[in-house]
């Protein structure tokens, strides 16, 4: 197979050899039979040309290759945005921890993926390649109606609230508990036989054990098939121990329009 290839990259580069020697002769033809002055126009304007298209070739082949990969994982960024984006009490966004969190996808998914020249032209390009991943996320953002409805104002009783009519749009029976007794659990949510207690917690800190702790025993309380916490934020590395330990799930808001994938995955393990 390797003795096949290098024939054929030697009688491509003898192609490539014989054709360079025919616009060698033809343009040797042309100066002997032609104006010298006008072949010679034509040779530079050709080179001018060359230098200035394979840069923007060579740029545009760069920024394809940043748009797949942010393609490849737009809806971690939307989610990433989503949780760092808060509004000052002014009511203006506040979007260090964003414009970091881009940085460091560029940095350590993007450019990884380019090529050492590919790289280099990144890296001149830095300004506009974040302003560039910044617009398709926030464009990616608006096509999703779950997210645009999510206020960054929005009281712990209007998470749920939403958290609920999220499910049902999703085709699950949806019950919010009394506050009085709702045992730790703020939504059941039942579909196809599945029973599922959720807990949500609208947080601007990572969730902790407490609310892990709540949803275990009010899955029982509830005779519920499974259990889980529901945030717009993160979760700290305690609670991710104790929630594995004791088979919870803790969901970012965006993944209530797959929590029957959810189901259905841990049901056909």
């Amino acid at each position: 197979m390797a003795r096949r290839k290098k024939k054929s990259s030697d009688a491509a580069t003898l192609l490539v050899g014989i054709v360079g020697v025919v616009i060698a002769f033809q343009l040797l033809k042309a100066l002997a039979e032609t104006d010298v002055l006008l072949v010679l126009f034509f040779v530079i304007a050709l080179a001018v040309g060359l230098m200035f298209a394979v840069p923007i070739w060579r740029r545009n082949r760069v920024l394809e290759r940043v748009d797949a990969i942010t393609n490849d994982k737009i809806d971690a960024l939307v989610r990433q945005r989503t949780i760092l984006i808060r509004n000052d009490p002014y009511g203006k966004p506040i979007l260090d921890k964003w414009y970091s969190e881009v940085g460091k996808f560029i940095t350590h998914h993007v450019r990884p993926a380019l090529s050492p020249s590919q790289q280099s032209i990144m890296d001149k390009q830095w300004t506009a390649i974040l302003q560039r991943i910044l617009q398709r996320v926030e464009d990616a953002a608006k096509q999703r109606p779950v997210l645009s409805t999510l206020l960054l104002n929005m009281t712990p009783a209007g998470f749920e609230a939403f958290c609920s009519e999220t499910l049902r749009a999703y085709g699950w029976q949806v019950w919010l508990t009394p506050l009085s007794r709702d045992q730790g659990v703020d939504i059941i949510a039942d579909k196809n036989g599945v029973r599922v207690a959720l807990q949500c917690k609208l947080y601007s800190n990572p969730v902790g054990n407490k609310a892990v702790q709540e949803i275990v025993a009010g899955r029982a309380h509830q005779q519920a098939h499974y259990g889980a916490v529901v945030t717009n934020g993160t979760y700290t590395a305690s609670a991710k121990e104790l929630a594995a330990t004791n088979g919870v799930w803790l969901l970012h808001h965006t993944d209530l329009p797959q929590l029957e994938q959810i189901v259905g995955t841990v049901i056909h393990a």
